[in-house]
């Protein structure tokens, strides 16, 4: 813990000497009320950073409740713990005010970009500053850090000038004894201020004492809505709400023999399935491309596009296999869609704080059952291609453990064309490095492909952003750019799959957005309200022209493989047979929606017993996949391991 000089400063104006007992009493009595006011303001700055979303019943829910006060008393214990180790109050609630500040700010900024609040796992970020830089303009990063100091430093004067003596370890007027009596004081609250605040990090294991004092007299958690749960137990009570928790509750009944029969159950309707199948992927490319931020604008109201951004996507919807995809979340969750695709496992399946499953699950295995396993076992070269740094979502660390022979990035990459004034790497040299990878290998593929051309900042991207009517200002022009870019993306997707026409080799290509980008206004979203703001487009194609022409019902993306089996007629595993089961029940599942075939939105305890059945089956088996036994990954998912 930090001391005071030994040279004795002049008491601050206004102020009594600290040797007498009854003012040394009434400076520390001072320094308690002093940090418990400032503990309630900070607490409810961060509060503030999720009000402006959620409405008057915020307060209610908090201020109101028994949340508010264990938020504002664990931020208290934060203070005192500076203050013990500064012996400055002032100064302390400085430096603990622009740490609030910047993240109420950076909360702020997400729930605008995101619609949903900062979580524990979103400390990965702060490794990728490159990253972070390109959701706000380097004015605004300027002027942050520029109040923050000046916040900081503000304290750090007043502290000197103003604030009242504390006893001091140093000081030659001091007698020894109190001096003791003072360093085991603040070595004291230092000591019991850190272990209460240890225990916050437990806060998901059972008999937390945490957990039960917000879970006292206050309303119940919104795991499926973060921004209300975030509002109903403050900011602190639903950030500790995500922090680590067990993926999944063990189904009841899980054990080998559940394992044995749920295998043979799928197997059976595997081979029922592949009876009438004669077709085959051993001998062909299969390229999964996730598209940032694809979506169709024109289905949104509120605004309208002088013309038509994806014309030739559009066109080859009506013409093969294709849907509307249910996006876990607005204006992010590109890893957990890609997540889905490649597992077939639900996010919608885990615990709600499982909000991160590269970052908090995948990335901590050796290996972990995949896609990359299964076509790898089945004669495919797997191949991971993302046009940016390597460390985003810890992806380096998951596909090596999903079992990727080569990963592809921004370093490695042959191109780095971007487009006007993107900071991102374009689609066409995206598809171009996939085109290359196809050529120069023997093997038939399994390309992963993530784009990152329509990622935002959309502010000033192109030089020609497409008219916008209905919206002004910033608004119309962010929506202009990211149009000009689907533009781009169209193009490019177009020349890709004509490229692939004209090849030898025989490749089918799943292709999807994985949420809308984070750029529309209140009202527009005002205006689009249920699901639409979550939905994008996905098609199924193969360039040897045998593309049946299907309309499918709104999807989640671990159906995308059962349902590029069933497009090009190729015999499935047991575990495939499983989730088309499933998508014939509940085609749609995120966290918080369950959607049947015919678009009807339902809640668990309202579905069929048909419907029950497929999806505790699927919970059954992802539990065992994912942090189970691994009972059935062999027999129903052969070589998904690697």
């Amino acid at each position: 813990m930090s001391e005071d000089t030994a040279v004795a400063e002049p008491e601050a104006a206004g102020s009594v000497p600290e040797a007498g007992q009854p003012n040394r009493v009434a400076n520390l009595l001072w320094a308690i009320k002093f940090s418990a006011a400032a503990a309630v303001v900070l607490n409810t700055v961060l509060d503030l950073s999720v009000l402006v979303t959620s409405g008057p019943r915020f307060w209610r829910y908090n201020f109101l409740s028994i949340s508010f006060v264990a938020d504002t008393f664990l931020v208290w214990l934060v203070l005192i713990a500076l203050v013990a180790i500064t012996n400055r109050v002032v100064f302390s609630v400085g430096v603990l005010g622009a740490f609030v500040v910047l993240i109420a700010v950076a909360n702020r900024i997400k729930l605008n970009l995101r619609l949903e609040p900062i979580y524990p796992s979103d400390i990965d970020f702060i490794r990728e500053p490159g990253f972070l830089s390109t959701m706000v303009s380097p004015s605004f990063i300027i002027g942050v850090v520029i109040s923050l100091l000046a916040l900081v430093g503000g304290a750090a004067y007043l502290s000197r000038k103003e604030e009242r003596a504390l006893p001091r370890l140093w000081s030659k007027e001091v007698p020894t004894g109190r001096r003791v009596g003072s360093a085991a004081l603040r070595l004291g609250v230092v000591v019991v201020s850190a272990a209460l605040l240890v225990s916050t990090a437990s806060f998901n294991h059972p008999g937390n004492p945490w957990k039960s004092i917000y879970e006292f007299g206050t309303p119940g958690w919104r795991p499926w809505n973060q921004r209300t749960n975030y509002a109903a137990h403050g900011f602190i009570g639903g950030f500790l709400y995500n922090m680590p928790a067990k993926a999944m509750s063990e189904p009841k009944g899980y054990s080998r023999a559940t394992m044995d029969a749920l295998a043979a159950k799928y197997q059976a309707e595997a081979d029922r399935i592949n009876a009438t199948r004669t077709g085959s992927l051993d001998d062909t490319n299969v390229v999964i491309v996730l598209s940032e931020s694809f979506s169709d604008p024109t289905r949104l109201k509120g605004f309208e596009l002088a013309e038509d951004p994806i014309p030739k996507t559009r066109a080859l919807l009506d013409q093969t296999t294709s849907g509307t995809m249910m996006a876990q979340l607005y204006g992010g969750g590109t890893a957990n869609m890609e997540f889905e695709v490649l597992t077939g496992q639900s996010v919608g399946l885990f615990a709600p704080q499982m909000n991160s499953p590269y970052q908090m699950l995948v990335s901590n295995e050796d290996r972990y059952p995949s896609a990359v396993g299964w076509f790898a076992a089945h004669g495919h070269e797997p191949i991971a291609i993302h046009p940016y740094m390597t460390g985003m979502y810890k992806r380096k660390s998951v596909y090596k453990t999903f079992g990727f022979d080569d990963f592809i990035h921004d370093s490695t990459m042959k191109e780095h064309d971007r487009i006007d004034h993107s900071d991102f790497i374009s689609d066409q040299s995206a598809f171009d490095e996939v085109e290359r990878q196809i050529e120069a290998t023997e093997k038939p593929l399994m390309v992963n492909l993530v784009t990152m051309q329509n990622h935002i900042p959309m502010n000033d991207t192109y030089d020609d952003p497409m008219k916008v009517s209905g919206l002004s200002g910033k608004d119309a022009r962010k929506v202009g750019n990211y149009a000009r870019g689907l533009a781009h993306t169209d193009d490019a997707l177009a020349e890709f799959l004509e490229d692939l026409k004209a090849s030898d080799e025989k490749t089918v290509v799943i292709f999807y957005g994985d949420h809308l980008p984070g750029i529309y206004s209140g009202k527009v979203k005002s205006d689009n309200p249920g699901g639409t703001m979550y939905q994008t487009p996905f098609f199924v194609w193969s360039n040897r022209g045998t593309n049946p022409v299907k309309q499918l019902p709104l999807t989640s993306p671990n159906h995308f493989l059962p349902i590029l089996y069933e497009a090009v007629g190729a015999p499935v595993p047991p575990y495939f047979a499983m989730l088309q089961s499933l998508y014939g029940q509940v085609s749609a599942l995120e966290q918080g929606r369950i959607m049947l075939p015919d678009g009807t939105k339902v809640s668990s305890k309202d579905l069929s017993p048909a419907a029950r059945q497929a999806l505790d089956d699927a919970r059954m088996v992802q539990y065992d996949f994912s942090i189970g036994k691994r009972y059935a990954v062999a027999t129903m998912w052969p070589g998904a391991l690697g």
